[in-house]
């Protein structure tokens, strides 16, 4: 049996930088799930299940900092890798990412090779927690 692509919700209310994302993801291998809004993002959290979030922050609902606060605050999915992807490059905006947990900040406009080889980066160091022996 073919193991599971990995799947990636991606939260970015601009369609153009959204389609940009989905397809890159798919070229490389994954899975991605699209939504343009913050609260169906938290609705989709709790129905499937993700190896990642790629997250905008700016949305006209939910922020993106709200659905961060979301994820840490849910068990099941406090350990999930998010990654913040957002026009706002202030050192304020950043620490508070920093300060919630998220995994990675990258400032629009990116590279979608660096997207990829950050998402790849969250996969290795949760399959290496994964398999480390407990103590």
């Amino acid at each position: 049996m073919p193991e599971r692509l990995p799947r990636v919700l991606v939260v970015e209310d601009n369609a153009d930088t959204a389609d940009i994302i989905q397809r890159r993801l798919q070229l490389d291998g994954m899975e991605p799930v699209v939504c343009m809004r913050g609260a169906e993002a938290k609705t989709l959290l709790g129905q499937r299940q993700f190896d990642a979030v790629v997250l905008d922050i700016m949305m006209p609902d939910v922020s993106g900092f709200e659905v961060l606060e979301h994820v840490r605050a849910t068990p099941a999915l406090a350990d999930l890798p998010v990654i913040m992807l957002t026009a706002k490059a202030s050192p304020q905006d950043r620490e508070q990412a920093k300060d919630m947990c998220a995994d990675a900040y990258i400032v629009k406009p990116f590279g979608p090779h660096d997207l990829v080889r950050t998402l790849r980066g969250c996969f290795r160091r949760r399959s290496n927690a994964a398999a480390a022996p407990a103590n």
